[in-house]
Parts: C-alpha cells; structure tokens; sequence
C-alpha cells in the first residue's frame, strides 16, 4: 500500500505544481509518479508495487491481444461453410495456487471465445473446459497454459519454477 499511496501523492503533487487540477494532469503525474518510483525501488520502499503493477500491465495487454485473436478465430469460423470446429473437453493440471489465482484463470478463459472452464476437481489441482478450434489436446492445454504463464506473476509464482510440478 506504500507505492499506491506515495504514487498518489506524486500526482497530486504534480498538479498542484502545474497549477491545473485535470485528469490529464493527474494521469501524466501517476506516470511521472510511478517512474520516480521505479528508479528509486530500494531507497522508497517500492519494489513490490512496482513488479505487481508492472505485471498487471503485461497480463492486461496479453489479454486484449488473446481476446482478439481468438475473437478472429470464432469470426472465421463462422464465415466458413463447415468450420473445423473440433470440440473437446480437458483436463489441464494446474500450476497455480490459491483460489483467488485459479477463479481469475478460469474467469479469463471462459471471456475468451471458444473456450469455457467447466470446472475444478475437488482437490482444485485439474481445471476442466471445453474448447473448439483447437487441432489436439496437446494445443489445446498450450493455450491454456499461456494463460496461466501469464497470470503467475501476478501472484508471485514463477513458471519457470512451476514446470517440473505440471
């Protein structure tokens, strides 16, 4: 909460040294805010906020660039006279932990077209969805498991670390 907090007061502060209080202002001093914070991690005390707002950013732009891919997909797909739909349901082993993490994964995929989390296994270490488009089970859990790489970081788990468990 310190890096939001001192984030914050950086954008005010810059208003107020500009001398117009606009949303414009105020969004040019989170960045300038939010850079001063970068330089200087150790010294303020920021470095935690700074790696989770920074992976924040990096999940939010891979999944606008998902969501658009796969909306093409599904687009070409209905285009075409006899789309190679190949539906499927499977079960993906989960790299990630704690419900939080898992909710966001299944809630991801299921806004993505073409695929829908069914579910977890009682223990929460298999995720179930049904998907289409994909050729074979095999891509099927790759594109899943983009997703989940990309949401790892967000709760401080690593993928490379989690390879060995999957």
């Amino acid at each position: 909460m310190r890096g939001l907090s001192l984030n914050i007061l950086l954008a005010i502060v810059w208003t107020l040294f500009v001398g117009e209080f606009s949303l414009r202002e105020l969004a040019i001093g989170v960045l300038l805010g939010f850079a001063i914070l970068s330089i200087f991690p150790l010294s303020l005390g920021t470095g935690g906020y700074v790696r989770r707002t920074l992976a924040v950013v990096r999940f939010a732009l891979f999944f606008i660039r998902e969501l658009t891919a796969a909306n093409v997909q599904v687009a070409l797909f209905a285009l075409r006279p006899h789309p190679p739909l190949h539906p499927m349901i499977i079960a993906y082993p989960l790299r990630l932990r704690g419900d939080n993490g898992q909710t966001l994964l299944a809630a991801t995929i299921t806004l993505m077209p073409g695929s829908v989390a069914m579910g977890f296994n009682p223990e929460r270490t298999v995720l179930y969805a049904h998907t289409i488009g994909m050729g074979s089970v095999r891509e099927a859990r790759a594109s899943l498991k983009k997703v989940e790489d990309a949401l790892l970081p967000l709760y401080g788990q690593s993928a490379e670390l989690q390879e060995d468990t999957a």
